[in-house]
Order: C-alpha cells, then structure tokens, then sequence
C-alpha cells in the first residue's frame, strides 16, 4: 500500500519548508544588522522560498507515502494467523483476545498456557504495525520474562513500556525525503540559535556568526541521522 507523493503535494511542503526555513534566516540577520538589515532579510527570506520550491518540489515528488494496512484488515489476518494456538473455551482464544487498538491490534495474553508462543507469532505476522502485549492481573511477573525477549528480537527502541502492556511499534525508516523534511525542520533554528550564540562572544566578528551556524547545522544533521541505534 504505497503512493507517490505526487507534484503538487511535493510543491507545498517545499513552500512550507521554505517560508520556515526563510523565517528563521531573515530572525538570523534582522538580529545581527538590526534595521540596515531588514531589506536583506525579506530578500533572502523569499529566495530560499524560490529555491526550496525549485530544488526540493522534484526530490519530494519522488518520494513515496508508506501506507499501512487498515486496522480491521491487520486485525483479522492476526486473527487468523493465530487461530492455531487456539485453546478452546475458556483459554485463549485468537477472536476474543485479539482486538483492533488505534492504529494497530492489541493482544491478551490472559488464560494462555503457552504466551511466548503467541508473542512471537504475533511478531511475526505483525509487519509494519503496531501490536500491544496485554499481561494477565494474576501473573505480574510474566511482563518482565517478556520484555528482554522483545527487546532482543526487535529493539529497546521500538518497544513502548507501560505498567501491565508492552507495545511494539514499527521501525521507523528514514528515507531521503524523510531525512530532508527533518534537516529543514530542525537545522534552521540550531544554526540561528548557534550565530546568535557565537556573535554575542564578540560583537563585530561576522565570521564568528558563519561558525556559530555551521556548528548548528551539524547539530540538526547529528540529530536527523541518529534513528536511536545502539
């Protein structure tokens, strides 16, 4: 389930990422030159609006929306998929103790004599949704059993933690508009917030406010590649 982002989708992010990202250059300037440099800072503000649309629209439309599969549809695949660890009436059961939750599937592991099992058949039929643990009120400890097996087949990361669930969520993957998107979110405000910083060192020193934003950008672009990985 994937679609293209398409022309006109592409070309309004990369307005909006523009006129942010403008934003903050024209905060950047106006702070430093005071009056004498509003002029410059419109200007600027509107050519990173121009350009972001030019250069970003083409990489952006390229890119692809991952789509994921309706609730109801995940539901009953899991469903079935775990019908056979069905234990008749009175202990687990797949259509009663797996239910549609938000934008994935929850799944009681209340009356099951083998829970592990159903865990890491669920891990294996879940894919790219979310799925939530639900541990029994008589079998406190089966939470902690659980979570270092969760955490050695998917990732500390990827795991939610709550008193009486676990939720695994989907792993996240950056792709090149993924990765864009972010830098323009998160870079601009680091690189003002970096040459506001060093120029303040020692007003007069414009090269100092090249540094401070450098410095800034490197930041934002430390943070945007860092999917949690240990």
């Amino acid at each position: 389930m994937e679609e293209k982002v398409g022309f006109r989708r592409a070309l309004s992010a990369s307005i909006v990422l523009g006129l942010y990202s403008g934003f903050m250059l024209a905060v950047a300037i106006a702070m430093s030159m005071g009056t004498e440099g509003l002029k410059l800072a419109a200007f600027l503000w509107g050519l990173v609006i121009v350009l972001c649309s030019i250069f970003l629209t083409p990489i952006l439309a390229v890119g692809r929306k991952r789509g994921r599969p309706e609730t109801d549809e995940f539901v009953n695949s899991l469903r079935k998929g775990l019908e056979t660890l069905n234990e008749g009436v009175g202990g687990w059961r797949a259509l009663s103790h797996v239910r549609g939750e938000g934008f994935g599937a929850s799944v009681s592991l209340s009356n099951a004599t083998n829970p592990l099992l159903i865990i890491e058949k669920s891990l294996s039929l879940a894919g790219n949704s979310k799925i939530i643990f639900r541990f029994p009120k008589d079998d406190p400890s089966l939470r902690d059993r659980v979570l270092p097996i969760l955490e050695d087949k998917v990732g500390s990361t990827r795991i939610q933690r709550r008193t009486k669930s676990l939720t695994v969520v989907p792993e996240v993957i950056f792709d090149r508009s993924v990765i864009i998107t972010r830098s323009m979110m998160l870079c601009p405000p680091l690189m003002v917030a970096g040459s506001v910083g060093f120029y303040s060192v020692a007003p007069g020193q414009p090269f100092l406010m090249v540094i401070g934003a450098v410095a800034g950008a490197i930041l934002g672009l430390m943070i945007v590649t860092n999917n949690g990985r240990q």
